[in-house]
């Protein structure tokens, strides 16, 4: 499994740089434009970092479904689904080398943040003035740094269980089409309506499940959907546990 993994990361890895490197040459433009007390610079590489991180998280979305979907459309197929590691390990390489991806990603942001933020207030007065208010203000909400921080944290760990789930619910879309619909030239098609009908069902459920009190404050805004994060991973589990067992029993590599 391991070298499975080693393979995905390696045929992502020019893309993944490129795009690495364009988020790096704009926070090198933020640095540049912070230094130099340059307000409307900072801004604008603000916004487009803010754009940047989506792209990244898109990006790692896109890449772990049309790994999957050209893998097994591909007469070559078999090269790697009859390897001897087990459809499991096979399918967890794959999520294992986006894990990888997802927690590198996370890291870098979470350093640029904090960087940035730092420089940012150090560079503009004006900023520290804002700071100082806003700090006053959610002190006098009940609020702390450390709730902050821990918000920023939880929001970052709901991000990537929700990519997941999405991820595992494309994986499975995918082998149900290739299950019923194998060499047919509209199974794209299929796989995604079957995707957004498997999102819309997990919707649905959710909206029905109950907000948990857990205290007050960050902490209890943020656990309030608790039961829907459980939800998701449920979901993530069983379509991962489904696109196995259909590889396995069902479909004709």
């Amino acid at each position: 499994m391991f070298k499975l993994m080693k393979y995905e990361l390696r045929r992502n890895l020019t893309a993944i740089i490129i795009l690495y490197t364009l988020i790096f040459a704009l926070e090198a433009y933020a640095l540049y434009s912070m230094f130099a007390k340059d307000q409307r610079g900072t801004a604008i590489a603000f916004v487009f970092l803010l754009f940047g991180g989506f792209a990244v998280i898109m990006l790692v979305f896109i890449v772990a479904i049309q790994s999957y979907s050209k893998e097994l459309g591909s007469k070559y197929s078999y090269m790697t689904f009859m390897t001897p590691t087990s459809t499991y390990g096979i399918i967890g390489s794959k999520l294992l080398s986006t894990g990888i991806i997802a927690a590198f990603t996370t890291i870098i942001a979470i350093l640029l943040i904090v960087l940035d933020y730092n420089i940012f207030i150090s560079q503009f007065a004006e900023a520290k003035n804002t700071e100082d208010i806003l700090t006053q203000l959610a002190t006098s909400m009940g609020y702390d740094v450390s709730a902050l921080l821990i918000s920023v944290l939880v929001n970052f760990i709901v991000l990537w269980i929700n990519l997941f789930t999405s991820i595992c619910m494309a994986y499975l879309a995918i082998t149900l089409s290739a299950t019923a619909f194998a060499n047919k030239k509209f199974r794209g098609i299929i796989s995604f309506l079957i995707f957004l009908v498997l999102n819309y069902i997990i919707n649905k459920i959710a909206g029905y499940l109950p907000v948990v009190e857990i205290g007050t404050g960050v902490l209890n805004e943020l656990l309030h959907p608790i039961l829907s994060y459980l939800l998701s991973i449920v979901a993530m589990i069983g379509a991962f546990l489904g696109s196995a067992i259909l590889l396995d029993k069902k479909v004709s590599l």
